[in-house]
């Protein structure tokens, strides 16, 4: 029987029809690593301690459950309930980390590895389960949340204590690498999975230019992408994917709806959040990504994983030039824009050559099977 190493992280399947907090971006992340670690010889035991959203969910309470997601992989999910009021919401919460703290105590062992998805709520019962059972942390680090978003103070202390603590660290890019030090073990941009590949198989005379991801003003890149549609050629078209609250997808798609209005043509589509089974497909139908965030000393070390996920269906990317892109390994494929303005985004656009040779998915091989390595060597024993 194979090692089995304990991933501790906000996840949910669609099967469990329980609307548990967790994110696609993250549930995607873990989805790889399992496969990595899998590959590299032990099982995974994924502990989920995502509650249920404020929501109409079918279920009105679900105890601790356990299930065989595969052969080499399983998750627990924490009890959890339904609730529609803010306090209610609150209580569920504690409740949730009183469950984590308790699981851990009795089901972990001294020195034993576990790994971590860097989340601010978990800090008190991964600290304080770290005193009494003394197990060595391994954190998975995709951003210092404090540096980019307005949290509250004691959020931030919170995750500043729980990066103290950490044993070993596995950072999303080259640039929190070297932040965080010498207990980094391993550096992931993403999802390193390459699909079939196809050729471009909607063949048009328009290029189609997508954007995925948040919509939100901290990061910027949706409304960025509108802009970007006013500027282009009638023969492109912009695509917008993604998620966000109801006010900023309202705003989006009122700065849609002006920009097609001025065009006189539909140069802007939104698409909402793309189930991932029929994304991949979606992305075999463009030619071109675009990554225009905001430039500033807040995205310094964050990743934007949806870059990977451009590079293993073989688009070119067109991206500002965030330090932590452009300190990656993956910066040669990028071509980068002079600014976060809209004016020099499109010009990086016009100036590519989508006929030329291009392969971005082998250094994606490449980075697999480094990363691999690193975790088989950071799980196995010292």
């Amino acid at each position: 029987m194979n090692k089995e190493i304990k991933y501790i992280g906000f996840y949910d399947i669609a099967e469990t029809k329980n609307n548990r907090v967790a994110t696609i971006a993250a549930t995607n992340k873990m989805d790889y690593i399992c496969t990595a670690i899998n590959r590299a010889g032990f099982d995974v035991h994924l502990i989920s301690p995502s509650w249920f959203g404020i929501s109409d969910s079918k279920a009105k309470y679900a105890s601790q459950t356990t299930l065989q997601l595969s052969p080499k992989k399983r998750i627990t999910f924490c009890p959890s309930y339904n609730t529609k009021s803010k306090w209610g919401l609150y209580i569920k919460i504690i409740f949730t980390l009183i469950w984590l703290f308790f699981w851990l105590l009795f089901n972990v062992r001294r020195d034993e590895k576990i790994l971590v998805y860097h989340v601010q709520w978990l800090s008190l019962p991964i600290r304080w389960a770290k005193k009494i059972k003394g197990f060595k942390l391994i954190l998975e680090v995709e951003e210092i949340y404090g540096q980019v978003w307005k949290n509250k103070a004691l959020l931030q202390k919170w995750e500043q204590k729980l990066i103290k603590d950490a044993d070993y660290f596995i950072a999303v890019s080259d640039v929190l690498a070297e932040i965080l030090g010498e207990r980094v073990k391993a550096i992931i941009y993403g999802n390193y999975s390459l699909p079939d590949f196809q050729a471009n198989f909607i063949k048009t005379d328009t290029i189609n230019v997508i954007y995925a991801g948040s919509i939100d003003h901290t990061k910027g890149g949706a409304y960025n992408a509108v802009k970007c549609a006013n500027l282009l050629p009638e023969n492109y078209k912009i695509h917008i994917c993604g998620f966000g609250d109801a006010d900023s997808i309202l705003e989006l798609e009122q700065e849609i709806m002006k920009v097609n209005a001025e065009q006189s043509r539909e140069a802007c589509l939104f698409h909402g959040l793309i189930p991932d089974n029929q994304f991949s497909d979606f992305l075999h139908s463009c030619q071109i990504a675009i990554n225009p965030q905001q430039d500033g000393e807040n995205m310094t070390t964050l990743f934007p994983s949806k870059i990977i996920k451009y590079l293993a269906h073989n688009l070119r990317v067109v991206s500002t030039r965030i330090k932590s892109i452009d300190k990656s390994s993956i910066a040669p494929l990028i071509s980068f824009s002079e600014n976060d303005q809209p004016e020099a985004i499109v010009k990086t656009i016009l100036d590519l050559d989508i006929n030329s040779k291009y392969n971005s998915r082998e250094i994606l091989r490449k980075l697999d099977i480094k990363f691999i390595t690193l975790i088989q060597k950071l799980l196995e024993n010292e």
